[in-house]
């Protein structure tokens, strides 16, 4: 068992995103534009195909009701409805080769590593 896990956001995130144009965090409206970067998309966790895909940029708090101060930060996902990524504790095998920074964090939001 590996010993951490990668987390994508929950399918209620991305949905209630989709349908509102809203941010689930702060009420702000979200931004979509053809790629311009390869991502990765924050629910199905590929890489957008960059000059092809409409991905969605809105605020997201991953700490929200689990910790009293709020960590926001900007994510995408893919315009149109994508896959979930599941919890295997396998980093996924699309985005390995790709240049991207990662922080750990345990209960406490307190960071690890990156």
């Amino acid at each position: 068992m590996s010993p951490f896990r990668i987390v994508a956001i929950p399918d209620a995130v991305a949905t209630a995103v989709r349908n509102t144009s809203v941010s689930p965090f702060s009420d702000h409206p979200t931004h979509t534009e053809v790629a311009r970067g390869y991502g990765p998309c924050r629910l199905c966790l590929q890489p957008f195909d960059t000059g092809v895909d409409r991905r969605i940029l809105f605020t997201y708090d991953p700490f929200e009701g689990l910790e009293s101060l709020p960590l926001p930060g900007p994510v995408f996902i893919h315009e149109m409805a994508c896959g979930r990524y599941s919890e295997t504790g396998a980093f996924p095998a699309d985005t390995r080769a790709r240049a991207i920074t990662l922080n750990g964090y345990r209960r406490g939001r307190q960071l690890v590593g990156h």
